[in-house]
């Protein structure tokens, strides 16, 4: 059984970072979810060709991941590309999600005292729009930052990497979402999204510090 001093212990670990993280984390599971998906797919795949080398079938199995796996070509790997173009487009739209959700904390915690209705405040912001570079810095500087992506950076992701990062994801997207026949590997998926994962870390430890200095206390 678990003691009072690490039962709270833990909820002030928990403090330590926004709920639009907390969500953010929780719902990116969704894309390892895919990747793990794409790697048994695969694996199946491959298994089904030697059974039938032997001559035994798996048809109904075999039937699904055909229409799931597509042959690249002589001397590529097979790639499930249904699934890393669902994951490049459902990362974008967590991603869209958490940095709205921690801007209206933010901004919550700002205006609070400072406004007659922060909710009206908030629904006049525009929360629209991908998560590219230019959208998430207009979004917060609604509230007095002028570039709240400065100096963000990380061990190998200099801050100018991440803003190219940024701008090839959604480019990317873009291009998956209006129907362009792009090939997307499974390694892209997943470096995009330790990408986002680490700058989501950061920004939420960003605003943190800079709402601290403004408030004189912490927004979460």
């Amino acid at each position: 059984m678990r003691s009072g001093f690490a039962i709270k212990s833990q909820i002030a670990k928990k403090r330590l970072t926004s709920q639009a993280l907390a969500d953010f984390k929780e719902r990116i599971k969704e894309i390892q979810q895919l990747l793990d998906a794409h790697t048994a797919l695969t694996r199946l795949r491959r298994a089904e060709g030697a059974m039938q080398s032997q001559g035994q079938t798996m048809q109904n199995v075999a039937t699904v991941v055909q229409h799931l796996v597509s042959e690249p070509g002589p001397g590529r790997p097979r790639e499930v590309h249904a699934l890393n173009s669902a994951g490049v487009a459902l990362l974008s739209a967590h991603l869209q999600g958490f940095v709205v959700d921690l801007f209206k904390e933010v901004a919550a915690k700002m205006l609070d005292g400072k406004v007659r209705d922060v909710s009206s405040v908030l629904s006049a912001a525009n929360t629209r729009g991908n998560p590219n570079e230019y959208n998430i810095a207009m979004l917060f500087k609604s509230v007095g930052f002028d570039d709240i992506l400065h100096d963000i950076a990380w061990q190998n992701m200099s801050n100018r990497r991440l803003r190219t990062n940024l701008q090839s994801f959604n480019q990317l997207r873009n291009k998956i979402v209006h129907g362009s026949s792009e090939r997307v590997k499974k390694a892209t998926v997943k470096n995009y999204l330790n990408v986002f994962s680490n700058f989501a870390e950061r920004l939420d430890g960003k605003l943190r510090r800079e709402v601290r200095q403004l408030t004189g206390s912490n927004p979460w």
